[in-house]
């Protein structure tokens, strides 16, 4: 079984998700909002490109959740806010999530085999799932504004770092090694690191510090989105 790494959105290619397994990355934040709504008890997430398919998709059983380059959205119920999505309960509810990367992410891998949704939070979980189901795997990293994103990096060298330690037969490629390691030698001060990341201080400027700190939980929850029918559901074995 191989494990590839893909750096941003731009570089994915349909043989990076034909036939494989793909792990969606967007660690800061839209990864960690999607497993904190469905782990809160939102039945669904829809992705949408654009704020006029939000809107059109308003209902008393949906709330509306995102953000443009990290500013609120007129009207919507939650910022892209893992955090306040987590203090609050939507059972039965569905959530509409627009984001700057990670829905276009989720767009352009929507050949893939299985698609599920990664980050700290439910990185053992998701890497264990995806192996599970025995093909090739590609860890997808969202990046920011078309740049690699640091944190993305690191979620998917843990991921990485799970998958070699849980089967010894995996093959990473070459990026994915580099990342593992970098990944180990960031862990103990995580938090920090995603602070100084490019996001990360884009985050703080705009008062999402306590966002970092939440998504900088490694294992913190058990939830693993994956993809049907262009919405994101919970994982009936995670």
């Amino acid at each position: 079984m191989q494990i590839k790494t893909i750096q941003t959105v731009e570089e994915i290619r349909p043989e990076h998700t034909v036939g494989r397994t793909v792990i969606m990355i967007d660690v800061l934040r839209a990864s960690s909002t999607i497993v904190t709504a469905l782990h809160s008890g939102f039945v669904s997430v829809t992705p949408v490109a654009s704020i006029g398919q939000a809107y059109d998709l308003r209902s008393p059983a949906t709330i509306l959740a995102g953000e443009r380059y990290c500013e609120n959205i007129a009207d919507f119920d939650y910022n892209n806010s893992p955090t306040a999505l987590y203090k609050a309960k939507h059972s039965g509810k569905h959530l509409v999530l627009i984001t700057t990367n990670g829905t276009r992410a989720l767009q352009k891998i929507d050949k893939a085999e299985n698609i599920f949704i990664g980050c700290f939070l439910n990185s053992t979980a998701c890497i264990r799932k995806a192996l599970s189901l025995h093909h090739d795997i590609t860890l997808c990293c969202a990046g920011t504004r078309g740049e690699f994103a640091l944190e993305d990096g690191l979620a998917a060298g843990l991921m990485v770092h799970v998958a070699k330690n849980s089967f010894p037969f995996v093959h990473a490629c070459n990026l994915s090694e580099k990342l593992e390691a970098c990944y180990l030698h960031h862990f103990p001060q995580l938090a920090q690191c995603l602070l100084a990341s490019t996001t990360g201080k884009r985050l703080v400027e705009h008062q999402h510090k306590e966002d970092i700190f939440f998504c900088s939980q490694v294992d913190f929850l058990q939830a693993v989105p994956f993809i049907h029918e262009k919405r994101i559901l919970l994982s009936s074995s995670s």
